[in-house]
């Protein structure tokens, strides 16, 4: 922006260079030198040098003189420069400033031109433009050696030509002149005015004679307004200095002379030709500033006349024969008349006419069916857009029954503006942005619920909905009506939806289905494919004229004002706007409207419930054998009842394991979820605690029951590791010709208690199974918490997943959930399932049966599930307590070792850490083997790996024939006394656990104590 107090600085004269002297000192140098050179060596030659002295000297000056010349003609050159950079500053800012100011108030010419562009109803503004000149511009030009340096350039500067000579109506305008001239000159002065006061606040007061255009203007001229515009004209020969009329508020004064003007006039100009006119008074201008006036023709102010008056009438500014009431009641309109339902003529087809508020000739009715099929409304905030819309639906609801016409509203401005409306039966549901997923569920269901009248059409073989209700087939499919409001806003939160409304708008008509798309700015948000098809356009108050075109093909609503809530304009394809009052609806005339159609019964909605937060496997065969529920794997054969045996006769068993419910919003049906290991692959499930984890391996035993072994293990480090070497060696060995199933619960918990090299072994192991387990007939199911480390590549290696509640969306989408299905809010057994929400079978205490009650395996509680038996390990005490038995044990605590030994009758412990080289070597004498009596128990050599590792000549002796024993020794003590780099099976904590390596090589674990409790 221009600002004309920011000063600019004139450039610096140069000063110029000091004239060069006369180089005395280097005139006489030479001469004193050649002097002292001839006295030294008495050559006369010597003395010409002393002639340079002089001709060096005056060559100095002259090449000072030459620079001293350049310097100044330098000088010259940037100070024109700088004057050039100057000059174009200052037209920049000049044409700047012409350009502010001709904008605020624009020349009666330019308003000819684009009446529209100069539109500006803000009801205060008197000032006008006379014509153009020269009018000061404030800026100022600082520097200089004085103020009579540049003089031309600065009284240019401050100068600003072609630019509107300003005057206050208010004030009052004294025009002396031939008379032709001066009314021309006051009609362009009208004209501004026109464009600047709001129609219905000002009356009008122009002479008889010559001012017949100005009848077209939008002002009356009888009322009483807060301001009145008066034109008056002196007669010629008129008496000097009448007043100016009574109660006048802005003045045009037309006179032939000076003295015949009204008294009071704070601006006089004289007219002194079509192109010259010249200030006699002003408190802004100067006494005889000329200027060229701005004339208009009558044709041409005709013509602008008569574009303001269309303008205001569509604006609703014009006063007319009945008013436009500020305020209206629902209940005061004759339409409204809540049960009391006219259909016309003998179609059942309803028609959706209702009277929502009041306008210039009566009451206003929309009818969404006739002038739709759909609607879209604009208006800015505080406007009235939701009143609007409680309005509409509320007196459709009074004319249609709820077999008739439904509603479905969308409220992304928090639902609280509908609430009301959903005591009706004719509401099918209330979406709002406060929840997210049920939004996203129940806009999802739209498209499934277009396909659902399709099949209705198509089955009755009616063309559209108006051929099935004249069929009178006995089914009538009511029309469903979307509210939306902010449609802005719920496509931002959804962007697909936008392709879904175009094709409702595309196909709504023959379906019964009606959009009423309500936002604050149409411009950029309803594109061209869903405007085409919305016919019935409706606006409030809009901030800017290209919304009200893009609603209304007029940008009339933009001049709607702001205090007047409710007020708008109605336009279809077969008539222009129309100004409507809309009616304001209150609690007690829906609570009527309720209380009407109370018997009415329920219409059917275009979604399902959301799941519920238990399902009892009773519930699920009764969503089923009702038809709410589907079962894509259902038998030829009957659905077995609740406690039905599932093979009886005629019962047929279904494949897969009953997981539970599946959420199906997009097909408007629930599904039952089901889990066929051997054909679909392996499981992957993952959850939080409490999220239903145990449940759905519960569920997947009792399926798999009937197909083959199923092996379930919980969170056990050593039965989990001997699952998978088990199933690892049955593999490679062939597989099996009987389908195994394991189950791995709390798998993650398990790995984080394996050590750092049991983890990535049976991390492999795990893969391996996963990947080749199809051929073997094996399949896995993991259950886990977390995915975390290396567990991450889990999801990868199988092919279903099963996603519970977790409390991050980073780990559901690493488990491979949607994110757009992560709710950490979800009941225990809620997840996600193959792309849907699922609610997984509540766990049945004393249940059996895959599908039904009876046979082994139900799903239940975990404790009535099929867990393989735990091996019975070896007691070491005992093996001591055999004859002849030896045993080396390598112990972290010998002496605790020892004690626990000790207490076996009749065993001899030697330890080797306290016993003496002699007393080791004299119980070893016998040799290898070592031999002892029959009758005597078995001895044990006890020491710590250092105490090993010095009687190594006595562990190479004894190991052929006897068993190592490691009892608390980690993975590096057994390798150093062992010599062996494999791994051998993991311990459980306090268990008492150790390894025994027997003389053949393999590990086995056995018991050296009873567990600690």
């Amino acid at each position: 922006m221009i600002r004309a107090d920011v000063p600019l600085t004139l450039p610096a004269r140069p000063a110029d260079p000091p004239a060069p002297g006369f180089p005395l000192i280097a005139s006489v140098a030479p001469l004193a030198a050649a002097g002292v050179i001839w006295l030294i060596t008495g050559s006369a030659f010597v003395l010409i040098f002393a002639v340079l002295g002089p001709v060096i000297a005056l060559a100095g000056m002259l090449d000072a003189r030459r620079t001293g010349r350049r310097t100044r003609r330098a000088n010259a050159a940037d100070q024109e420069q700088a004057l050039v950079t100057l000059r174009a500053e200052v037209a920049l800012r000049q044409e700047e400033l012409r350009r502010l100011q001709w904008r605020r108030t624009p020349s009666a010419n330019s308003i000819v031109a684009a009446p529209h562009a100069a539109l500006r109803w803000t009801g205060s503004g008197s000032d006008v433009s006379l014509g153009s000149g020269a009018v000061p511009s404030g800026l100022r030009l600082d520097g200089g050696a004085g103020l009579d340096e540049h003089r031309d350039l600065r009284d240019w500067a401050a100068t600003l030509p072609e630019a509107p000579i300003v005057a206050d109506v208010g004030g009052g305008i004294g025009i002396v002149g031939p008379l032709p001239l001066g009314q021309a000159l006051g009609r362009g002065l009208l004209v501004q005015l026109a464009c600047s006061l709001v129609p219905d606040q000002v009356r009008l007061s122009v002479p008889e004679n010559g001012w017949d255009w100005a009848a077209a203007l939008p002002y009356d001229t009888g009322s009483v307004c807060a301001r009145t515009v008066v034109v008056c004209e002196a007669p010629p020969g008129g008496a000097s200095g009448k007043p100016a009329p009574a109660g006048s508020g802005l003045i045009i004064a037309l006179a032939g002379t000076l003295e015949a003007l009204p008294v009071g006039c704070d601006t006089i100009v004289r007219m002194q030709g079509p192109g010259r006119a010249e200030v006699l008074r002003s408190g802004v201008h100067a006494w005889g500033t000329g200027f060229r006036p701005e004339l208009i023709t009558v044709e041409q102010a005709l013509r602008v006349a008569r574009v303001l008056s269309d303008r205001a009438a569509t604006a609703g500014l014009v006063p007319t024969s009945r008013a436009v009431p500020a305020s209206v009641a629902l209940g005061e309109l004759t339409g409204f008349r809540p049960g009391h339902r006219v259909r016309q003529g003998q179609s059942r087809s309803p028609s959706l006419r209702c009277a929502i508020g009041v306008g210039e000739a009566g009451e206003v009715s929309l009818d969404l069916v006739g002038a739709g099929p759909h609607a879209v409304v604009g208006g800015t905030t505080g406007s009235g857009k939701s009143e609007l819309l409680v309005t509409w639906v509320a007196a459709m609801a009074a004319v249609a029954s709820p077999a008739e016409v439904t509603f479905l509203l969308v409220d992304f401005k928090g639902g609280a503006a509908f609430a009301p409306l959903c005591a009706l039966p004719h509401c099918v549901g209330l979406i709002t942005d406060l929840d997210g997923h049920q939004s996203a569920r129940a806009l999802a269901s739209l498209a499934a619920e277009l396909r659902y009248r399709e099949r209705v059409l198509g089955r009755a073989g009616a063309r559209d909905i108006v051929h099935l209700w004249g069929q009178d087939s006995g089914g009538m499919l009511p029309r469903l009506v979307i509210v939306v409001d902010e449609f802005a806003t719920m496509l931002t939160a959804f962007p697909d939806l936008h392709a879904l409304f175009i094709d409702i708008a595309a196909r709504g008509r023959s379906l019964g289905v009606h959009l009423i798309l309500c936002t604050q700015r149409p411009t950029g948000v309803v594109r061209d494919a869903l405007l085409a098809n919305c016919t019935l356009r409706v606006s409030l108050r809009v901030n800017n004229r290209a919304d009200s075109v893009a609603v209304l093909g007029t940008d009339a609503a933009a001049a709607l004002g702001a205090d007047q809530a409710g007020r708008c304009l109605i336009a279809t394809d077969s008539s222009g706007p129309v100004l409507c009052q809309v009616a304001t609806t209150s609690q007690q005339e829906i609570s009527d409207l309720a209380a009407a159609a109370a018997g009415e019964p329920r219409p059917r909605r275009p979604w399902l419930d959301l799941l519920p937060a238990s399902l009892s496997r009773v519930d699920l065969l009764a969503l089923v054998a009702s038809g709410t529920a589907v079962d894509e794997y259902a038998s030829d054969g009957p659905i077995p009842a609740p406690g039905q045996d599932c093979a009886a006769p005629g019962i047929r068993a279904k494949p897969g394991a009953l997981l539970g419910l599946l959420d199906e919003p997009e097909l408007q049906r629930y599904r039952v979820a089901r889990y066929e290991p051997m054909g679909e692959g392996s499981l992957l499930v993952i959850g939080g605690p409490r999220s239903g984890k145990s449940a759905a391996l519960a569920s997947v035993v009792a399926g798999f029951a009937p197909v083959g072994d199923a092996d379930l293990f919980g969170a056990d480090v050593e039965a989990v590791w001997d699952a998978l070497v088990q199933a690892r060696r049955r593999l490679d060995a062939g597989g099996s010709p009987v389908a195994r199933l394991l189950l791995l619960d709390d798998f993650d918990s398990v790995h984080a208690r394996w050590d750092q090299e049991h983890r990535p072994a049976a991390l492999e192991l795990l893969a391996g199974l996963l990947r080749d387990g199809a051929d073997g007939g094996v399949r896995i199911v993991v259950a886990a918490q977390r995915l975390t480390g290396s567990l991450q590549a889990l999801p990868t290696l199988c092919q279903r997943r099963l996603v519970l509640r977790l409390a991050d969306v980073g780990e559901h989408v690493a488990a491979g959930g949607a994110a757009a299905l992560f709710d950490d809010q979800l009941p225990p057994g809620g997840g996600t399932w193959q792309g849907h929400r699922i609610q997984l079978l509540a766990p049945e205490q004393g249940r059996a049966g895959p599908d039904g009650p009876g046979g082994p395996g139900s799903p239940g509680s975990l404790g009535l599930m099929k867990r393989p038996d735990a091996p019975t390990l070896p007691d070491v005490a005992a093996l001591l307590g055999l004859p002849g038995q030896t045993l080396l044990v390598v112990s972290g605590s010998p002496s605790r070792t020892a004690a626990a030994l000790g207490a076996v009758p009749g065993a001899r412990v030697v330890d080797l850490a306290a016993a003496s080289h002699d007393a080791i070597a004299e119980v070893a004498h016998a040799g290898a083997p070592l031999r002892l009596s029959e009758t005597q128990s078995g001895t044990a050599f006890v020491g710590d790996v250092d105490a090993w590792q010095a009687q190594w000549s006595l562990l190479g002796a004894l190991r052929p024939h006897a068993d190592l024993v490691f009892d608390g020794c980690s993975l590096a003590d057994y390798r150093a006394i062992s010599r062996r780099r494999d791994l051998p099976p993991p311990l459980a904590p306090n268990r008492g656990r150790v390894w025994v390596l027997r003389p053949d090589g393999t590990v086995h674990r056995a018991t050296l104590r009873p567990p600690v409790a």
